[in-house]
């Protein structure tokens, strides 16, 4: 049987970059990517993703709760996960852009409040090496997504969050004087 080449392998490493560089010059990167084009980006860079978790206590069993969106079954990332909001933060753009598109994309309501609650480097992260910088939220009114016990969150949970944000999140919570 004869093996077939690949007929990348046999391109110049040094013209791929150069023509890749041209095509990203014509991209807006104020404008989302796209998944094809964020996960491939991701596998060549540090991507840093701002990581939003509202967390409150429930008035009825004083427990701590934290409000969760699903993700679609169509994206190619984590499909159908529960997860903490969050975002990457593109080129030139201030968090408080981030936490308004968040607002508008993912809560469906105001974010009223952040506070910085830490930052996780994650080289491990499905689509390449991330560097997530986590906020505790104080969210008003209602929202998309759903209130979840902290110790009892639903099946699948996008697991980096259920194992380091949601926890970088709630000592933070735990250390705060309420109401904040």
């Amino acid at each position: 049987m004869q093996r077939l080449e690949n007929p990348l392998l046999a391109v110049d490493p040094e013209v791929v970059k150069k023509a890749v560089a041209m095509g990203l010059s014509l991209i807006d990167p104020t404008q989302p990517f796209g998944s094809t084009l964020f996960n491939a980006l991701c596998q060549v860079t540090v991507t840093v993703a701002i990581e939003a978790v509202a967390l409150r206590t429930n008035p009825g069993s004083g427990g701590i709760e934290v409000l969760l969106t699903q993700r679609p079954k169509t994206e190619p990332a984590y499909p159908g996960e529960w997860h903490c909001p969050g975002s990457a933060l593109r080129p030139g753009e201030l968090i408080q852009s981030v936490f308004a598109r968040l607002s508008r994309a993912e809560f469906f309501t105001s974010i009223a409040m952040w506070k910085d609650a830490g930052v996780w480097n994650n080289p491990n992260e499905a689509r390449g090496h991330f560097l997530h910088l986590v906020y505790l939220c104080l969210v008003e009114g209602g929202s998309r997504g759903q209130w979840f016990p902290v110790e009892l969150l639903p099946t699948p949970t996008v697991d980096h969050h259920g194992e380091q944000i949601i926890p970088m999140a709630l000592r933070v919570y735990n250390a705060l004087e309420m109401p904040w």
